[in-house]
Parts: C-alpha cells; structure tokens; sequence
C-alpha cells in the first residue's frame, strides 16, 4: 500500500528495514559476548589490587553483579514496552523532551564507540604484546620480545587497531546474520581460552608460579630480582600504603567498579529490540543469563588467579608497572599464566582466548551506535543517508562506516593524546543517561498509557504497582549505586573539572544538534516532534 504524504513526514520512511534476525540465543551471545568476560578478568586482575588493595575481588564481582542485574531489568521492561531498535534514545524520545532523548542517547553512544577503540587497545595492551613477550622469552628470540615492544609504539598500535576496527566494520557490512553466525564462531574460540585457562591454573601451585617467575622474568629484569623483592618495591613506591592486610570493605565497594563496566555490556541488546525474535523472553534470558555465566566464570577465574599468582604480587607489579616505578613486570594474566607452565603455547593460546573476547566486544558496540544514529535518522533528526538500509542485506551501510570511522579518530585521540588517554569519566555519564531514562520509565504507565498499554506487561503487577514501575525502581536503584562509586573513585571514573567540562560539552553539543535539526527539518515542511508522538516504526 502506498505511503500518504502524511506518513512519509513523520519518519523517514514506513518500514526500517531492518528485521528480526536475532534468535534467544543470540541475543545471549550477543550480551555475553559485550560482556567481554576475557577483557573483565583481565582488568579486574590487573586494576583492583594495584589500585584497591584490601578491596576483595569476588565480593566486588557479586556486588556488580547484583548492581547490574537490577538496572538490567528496569531495562527489559523498556525494550518489552517498545521493542525497537535504537537503545535508549527509543525509550527516552517517547517518555522525555526529544531534545533531551537525543542529547541522552549522543552522550551514551559518544561513551560506547570511544570505548569501542579502546577494547582494540586494549587487544594490543593486554593480549597481543604480553604473548609475543614470553613467546620471545621462552624461545630465546630477540625478534620476537622486540615486537612486544614495538607494537606499543604510537603509530603500530594505531594501525593495528585501526585493522581491528575496520575489520568489525567489514563484518557488520556483511548483513545481520551474518555477524550473527560470527559471533557463535567467536564466542566458542573464546570461551576455549578461557577453559585453557582454567586447566591450566588447576594443577599449579603457588609456590611453582613463584619458582617459575624466579627462573623465568627474575634473570630478565636484573640481578637477583625475585618474586618477593617485587612485592617488596610496590610497598617501598607506596603500593598499599595505610593497608595493613584482610578486607577494606570500602575498597571492595570502590573495586566494585571495574567489573561493572564489562557487566554493562549484558544489556546492550536494548539497541537490537527491534531484530529480536520474542522480545519478552529473549531479551529478559539474554540479558539475566549473561550476567549469570559471567560471573560463575570470573569467580571461578579470579579465585585461581589470586591463589596461584598471589594477591600481593599482582598488586604491587601492576602498580610498578603502570606507574613506572620500581621493579617494573607486566602481571598480566597471560603472561602470567605463560610464567606458571614455561609454554609459549599456553600464553599464545590464553592470549588468543582474550583477543577473542576483546573482539566481541567491538562489533557489539560498532551495532549499538549503528542503530542508535538509524534511530535517529527514521524520527527525522539526523541526515537521512545515515537511516538508508541495504535492500539485499538489510544493513545501514552508511552508518556502520560512520561510526567505524569515529572510532579509528577516537582510536587516534586516545593513542596520541596524553588527554583522551584518561577519559574513563565517559562510562559515568553514560550510567547517568540511563539512569535518568529509568526513572522515566518509572512513570512511563501513567504518561503513555497509548503505548503502555499495548505492551505484553501491561496487565503484569508487582506489589500494586506495573511491572514497568517496579522494575524501573529497581533500575534506577542500581543505576544510581553505580553512578555514585564512579562518582567516588577517581581511579575508574571521579569527578575531574577538565574531563566534566568534555562530558558537560557533549551533552550541550547533543542540544545544539536537535535544535540545528529541528530547524532543518522545518524548512523541509517536517515536524519532527509528530514522530515523538507515535510509537518508533518497526
């Protein structure tokens, strides 16, 4: 049937294009695998007992866990109400000013692909130069232990992870089912790793890994250097100062924040609702089930490395290290694990289980920029070449190599610039853009009972209450818990006056656009704000 003039004004165009590809499990793949649980033990392992000690790793991971289960289920409530694609920029534009909706969601996709370039940073930081390391070190090659070195210089590390970033650009550009199909191939290689590593972890003792590292790194960083002498110089340099051993509840509340970050990760299929077979079941598994697996692995993961490495050593080598003191060695888990058996194999293995993981993680966020500036475009507030879908693949071409490129100039920002090297305060202001949508859900029953009423929860009470409203309590419950430990740690996020003015300017530079393309739209003879009024097109 043909569109009326009317129609056409409102959104770009009747249909998105886009269908619903993505199965239950998929959409559990798809979490779990933004989720990065290789990347979580990684940072969890290497930031929380340099920067936390006496903070208590799994205590911190179950606290994240139980922070992030509640935000993710005000969040299903959303994408069960309006199953549509586009994130929270969908939710808000129907519940709060639409200039506010836009300004929200620029500020959460601006955090999500400048994130997105540092997990292929952190493919070259974390796995890739380690590996080549002890693949040099144990094999008595030179070439190799120069390449560790050499791809952490500015320009290789740009390139690489410029490949990297483009490489995710080339899958998406591939179709929805496609990406789909690599995802499972992805995710088991991933998960293989991490079961290499867990074997491997089971049969050693701690005081082998400290033979091992006495045989192995102490000959390679000087002249009767031992394990113990490590430890020893993170305490002379101020590692742990005022700790005096056992649990620093306060430490463990503030270390809580580096698993929460991956932990975001599981409900990121809020920007995939409108491809999601059987929203309400799909997306409520995906997301809970996510957060489950994670954490059965990282407890699992995080318990042997701090037994078998030790939680001292760990603690005072990555505070040496990162703040260039001291007896400096890189105590990342692969190459620790690398240490503790004498195998090249074992890190390059380990290493490739964490690049995989790593790597899910940025065509996820690539696809939650994606459809979140396609979002845009159907309401008629951004370019309408960024909305145009592939009619064979049923891709926004245009806008997976718009925000590719984004992320190879965020890429450039973060690798030569002493500045962007910092901005961790971005993962804040994004938990505060969620936030502010789940509180707008709280109320979204009683202000569109249009669109409320449509939904598959909306007969569903708990407590009196629409299951929206309670679930969206919960949400903004979590997601204020979150806010504030960023808020408190100046390590993961805090409150730094230059980096607010940068997250104060994004969000003012989102108003500014609304506004520019309001007024285009205008001219046009479009009234954007019609479409604010409809449910977003399917």
């Amino acid at each position: 049937m043909a569109e009326s003039s009317g129609e056409q004004r409102i959104f770009l165009r009747k249909a998105s294009g886009l269908i619903r590809t993505a199965s239950g499990t998929d959409t559990f793949i798809y979490n779990f695998g933004l989720v990065s649980v290789g990347l979580g033990v990684a940072s969890i392992m290497y930031y929380g007992p340099a920067y936390y000690p006496g903070g208590h790793l799994l205590w911190a991971s179950l606290l994240a866990g139980v922070v992030m289960a509640c935000i993710a289920f005000g969040l299903i409530s959303w994408t069960i109400t309006l199953p549509r694609s586009g994130g929270i920029y969908v939710f808000g534009s129907r519940s709060l000013p639409p200039f506010l909706a836009l300004t929200l969601s620029l500020v959460e996709i601006f955090a999500w692909l400048f994130y997105c370039a540092i997990a292929a940073y952190w493919i070259i930081y974390l796995a890739l130069s380690p590996a080549l390391y002890l693949i040099g070190l144990l094999s008595g090659s030179e070439a190799w232990i120069n390449a560790s070195s050499w791809v952490l210089e500015p320009w290789p590390m740009f390139i690489i992870g410029s490949l990297i970033l483009i490489l995710s650009g080339l899958v998406l550009n591939s179709g929805m089912r496609f990406y789909l199909t690599t995802q499972k191939v992805v995710i088991t290689g991933a998960l293989i790793g991490s079961g290499i590593l867990i074997l491997v972890l089971i049969p050693y003792s701690h005081d082998e890994f400290v033979a091992s590292f006495n045989a192995i790194i102490g000959p390679t960083l000087g002249e009767g250097i031992t394990y113990e002498s490590v430890i020893a110089s993170g305490r002379e340099n101020g590692w742990g100062a005022g700790w005096e051993g056992g649990i620093d509840w306060k430490q463990t509340w503030l270390v809580a924040t580096w698993p929460f970050l991956p932990l975001i990760g599981s409900a990121f299929s809020i920007a995939i609702g409108g491809e999601v077979k059987s929203a309400e079941r799909s997306q409520t598994r995906g997301m809970l089930w996510a957060i489950v697996c994670t954490l059965a692995i990282w407890i699992v993961t995080i318990w042997l490395c701090q037994d078998r490495f030790g939680y001292d050593f760990l603690g005072a080598a990555a505070f040496n290290y990162t703040e260039g003191v001291g007896i400096q060695t890189d105590p990342t888990i692969t190459l620790m694990a690398g240490v503790l058996t004498g195998s090249e194999w074992i890190a390059a293995l380990t290493a490739i289980g964490f690049i995989l993981w790593m790597w899910m993680w940025i065509p996820g966020m690539h696809t939650f920029g994606v459809r979140a500036v396609v979002a845009w475009s159907f309401d008629r507030v951004a370019p309408d070449a960024l909305g145009k879908i592939s009619e064979t693949r049923h891709t926004p071409s245009i806008a997976i190599w718009f925000c590719v490129l984004v992320t190879v100039i965020f890429m450039a920002l973060f690798v030569f610039t002493s500045f962007f090297g910092t901005i961790i305060i971005l993962i804040e202001a994004a938990v505060l853009a969620w936030s502010i949508v789940l509180i707008a859900g709280i109320f979204f029953p009683y202000t569109r009972p249009d669109i409320y009423e449509k939904s598959p929860i909306a007969n569903k009470k708990i407590l009196g209450l629409p299951m929206m409203t309670a679930a969206c309590i919960l949400g903004t419950i979590g997601s204020q818990i979150a806010f504030w430990t960023l808020w408190s740690d100046p390590v993961s996020a805090g409150h730094d006056p230059t980096q607010m003015l940068l997250v104060a300017g994004v969000f003012v530079l989102g108003v500014i656009f609304y506004f520019i393309m309001k007024g285009i739209r205008k001219s046009q003879g479009i009234d954007v704000t019609l479409a604010f009024k409809e449910i977003p097109i399917e």
